[in-house]
């Protein structure tokens, strides 16, 4: 923890008119190639195509996590609007060439890049629209949520979303979408009531609950890269107050197995504008837990609502409030360098933040823990502190709004949930991550969650969409009957 409460980024994983608020960005055309195919692609589109041998094409080529730098694509095109999507696609299918679409890059499982395929980096569709009279604004997908919610800010309101600043809109929404935000507003997939999508005909869908209600359906939750390509979504808007407040709770490591045992017993069910995470975190031969949260209320509400936390044996509480855009900002690890420089580098001009090399997977908690439970994850954290690299095991709270919301009302079928795991491993640590998951088998649900996506997964179909598989097949034989959009968990394989 930094000056002040502030984690970074790495610290904090392991613990009636329309107002256009940011307009898309203007990229410049690259040179033509040679070859007549890579000629007809880059004539089709009015953004920017980056082929190998250009200048920057690594950067272009490369997503968040360095694991999959050596995942080089064809072609990265950026359009820079739905009809350069359009194009894209009908020259991907025209020629027979695998297509990702890609919007911040963040794939767990490295799905936004694809070997000698066509990636569509959607970077330079990343409009915000507030429609103050609907209560709702209209996002481009390449938007990163630092900047949604700097832009939001302005107007007093926000949206639902993730902590990490360089991820962007559409890839979180489309699988979910948890924040801290969630428990009072609900998931980001929740909130969405529009979208525009390029399927793989070329065609571009306007969907929403009159005209594609079935679409909307699998959009809400339905994971991203499967049906299309999302250009735009639009989402219910929710105000904010001038303030909220932020917690910190630190455990002595000798009462970690009280620190879960209080935490999931309160989490799931404190008021709804309270949402937290529980950290077990391993670096440097050393162990922590702590919980993290964040309150739309005072902060001098926390000393009730924190009780439960506090009654663990040497329990410390650092709390305060902070206007809710600097708030994001001190999630995002950001507090001391501002909004500029809270962007990944590359990804944005004078972003500073560093790209990652991990391993990630997920599971759900739908009972309290035994005790059993709660010395295996005591014993995996010690175990990952003895490795090189670090690790985490994060909790994040669910119940509130999310827990309202009925399983098959919308693709996200995780409703009926206490919390969901995210196993996390820094710098190695694969094997870890693997009998991590095997060890905690007999304590969780089954079921993880599809934006933490983890290539190799046993049974992924059941674990990500459970019951609403089968309806998401159908949507997506209808929506895309040749499987144009695939990768090795798409909907369909």
């Amino acid at each position: 923890m930094g000056v002040n409460g502030e984690l970074d980024r790495r610290a904090f994983l392991a613990v009636g008119a329309s107002t256009v608020l940011l307009g898309p960005a203007v990229a410049r055309r690259t040179r033509a190639p040679g070859p007549p195919v890579a000629r007809q692609l880059h004539e089709a589109i009015r953004g920017p195509v980056i082929y190998p041998g250009n200048p920057g094409f690594a950067a272009a080529a490369h997503v968040y996590n360095e694991r999959f730098d050596n995942v080089l694509p064809r072609a990265v095109a950026r359009p820079n609007n739905v009809g350069d999507v359009q194009s894209a696609v009908k020259w991907a299918v025209a020629n027979g060439v695998l297509i990702r679409a890609r919007s911040g890059g963040h794939s767990y499982a490295g799905y936004s890049v694809v070997s000698k395929g066509l990636v569509v980096d959607l970077r330079n569709i990343n409009g915000i629209s507030v429609n103050r009279r609907a209560g709702t604004v209209t996002i481009g997908a390449g938007a990163q949520l630092i900047d949604v919610y700097a832009a939001l800010g302005a107007e007093g309101a926000t949206i639902p979303a993730g902590s990490c600043p360089s991820v962007a809109v559409a890839g979180h929404a489309l699988g979910g979408g948890m924040g801290l935000a969630g428990r009072n507003f609900g998931l980001l997939s929740d909130n969405i009531v529009a979208a525009e999508i390029v399927t793989a005909d070329g065609k571009v869908h306007q969907v929403n609950q009159r005209t594609n209600p079935d679409l909307l359906w699998g959009l809400r939750g339905g994971g991203g890269g499967n049906f299309g390509i999302v250009t735009h979504l639009t989402f219910k808007l929710h105000r904010i107050p001038a303030t909220a407040a932020y917690f910190f709770v630190n455990f002595p490591w000798s009462q970690a197995s009280n620190a879960i045992a209080a935490w999931l017993s309160w989490a799931p069910y404190a008021r709804d504008q309270l949402t937290s995470i529980l950290h077990l975190n391993a670096a440097g031969g050393r162990n922590s837990a702590n919980v993290t949260g964040q309150y739309f209320g005072p902060a001098s509400d926390l000393g009730r609502l924190l009780a439960p936390l506090r009654r663990v044996p040497g329990a410390s509480v650092f709390s305060g409030n902070q206007a809710y855009v600097p708030l994001q900002l001190r999630w995002a690890g950001c507090l001391t360098i501002g909004l500029t420089a809270c962007h990944t580098a590359g990804t944005r001009n004078g972003g500073t933040l560093p790209r990652e090399y991990f391993d990630a997977g997920s599971d759900y908690v739908t009972k309290q823990f035994s005790s059993a439970a709660r010395q295996t994850l005591i014993r995996l954290i010690q175990q990952r502190a003895r490795q090189p690299g670090s690790g985490a095991i994060l909790f994040d709270s669910y119940g509130g709004a999310i827990n309202r919301v009925s399983p098959s009302a919308t693709a996200f079928v995780h409703r009926n949930t206490l919390a969901c795991i995210q196993y996390l491993t820094y710098n190695g640590g694969s094997g870890w991550l693997n009998s991590a998951r095997g060890a905690m088998r007999p304590y969780v649900s089954g079921q993880c969650y599809q934006n933490y996506i983890q290539y190799g997964l046993a049974k992924w179909q059941n674990a990500y969409y459970g019951a609403n598989y089968k309806r998401l097949l159908a949507l997506r034989r209808s929506v895309d009957p040749k499987h144009v959009f695939t990768f090795p968990q798409a909907i369909g394989r």
